[in-house]
């Protein structure tokens, strides 16, 4: 190895290993700045779940597939407005697409929801908002994005929370569906976003969480939270759909940050 290391500072100079570094940190830029593909990316193997084991383990593993899976989760609540996009009695507030297996996800306002704020397409470590406002001076602007924040709930946290047994739950099977439920206010309380409420909500606080999963592909449909605080009552729904079969589109005039690359070239997310 040395006469062949020797033979080549011969032949081009004493720096051209030093030259061929930067050559390739450049190269490396530049792909980058123009959005090719990353060759050092390893994307995580797209989980499956046993549907041959109970129904509780099929539910709380099909939880943690949205962790290595791709998929759309609408998030649906209760409305009563026109012109919007309808979905299970209610009204598509924010649509998530998620493909985990390019480590990108794409925000959308459901119609007649752009007030709610702008949308947004993230990789896994920026993101770009775009589409708000309207209008030529609309803004388009960066900012750090971890990727863990793919889509609103920590699926993995709430399979955990339901694993504990200090949270109780039921879980039923009929029609090829599984339903597991828990009535815990607490655990309510935090997915429906009251974090000031969600170490000790309110005594008026009732409420319970339902996880929805096809029994017999072991994919996650839906997780549904019903709550009452008094004479008040509402509900919301996180719907998935669309497994392993979406596409996010990095929005036109955004570029991938160098960071990206680096974190792509040791493989940080899904590194053993």
């Amino acid at each position: 190895m040395s006469r062949l290391t020797d033979a080549i500072r011969a032949r081009f100079g004493e720096d051209i290993f030093r030259r061929m570094a930067i050559a390739a940190v450049l190269t490396a830029l530049l792909m980058g700045s123009l959005g090719v593909a990353d060759p050092f990316y390893s994307p995580p193997e797209p989980r499956t779940v046993d549907t041959d084991a109970p129904p509780e383990q099929v539910a709380l593993d099909a939880l943690n597939t949205t962790a290595t899976n791709d998929y759309r989760m609408d998030w649906i609540t209760p409305c009563d407005q026109e012109n919007v996009t309808r979905r299970d009695g209610g009204c598509v507030f924010l649509r998530y697409t998620v493909e985990r297996s390019d480590r990108e996800f794409d925000t959308d306002n459901g119609e007649g929801y752009f007030g709610s704020g702008p949308d947004v397409y993230a990789d896994a470590v920026s993101a770009t908002y775009y589409d708000f406002p309207e209008g030529p001076d609309r803004s388009r602007s960066r900012a750090l994005n971890l990727w863990e924040g793919a889509d609103r709930l920590d699926r993995s946290d709430l399979a955990a929370t339901l694993a504990d047994s200090a949270v109780e739950t039921t879980v039923s099977e009929s029609n090829g569906t599984i339903r597991l439920r828990t009535d815990n206010d607490t655990v309510a309380s935090r997915l429906l976003g009251t974090s000031a409420n969600a170490s000790a909500p309110p005594e008026s606080f009732d409420a319970n969480v339902t996880v929805t999963v096809d029994a017999d592909s072991g994919r996650l449909r839906a997780i549904t939270i019903y709550s009452a605080n008094g004479n008040d009552t509402d509900w919301q729904r996180y719907r998935y759909d669309r497994w392993n079969d979406v596409t996010v589109e990095r929005p036109a005039g955004s570029s991938r940050p160098i960071l990206g690359w680096v974190f792509d070239a040791i493989n940080r997310e899904h590194r053993p």
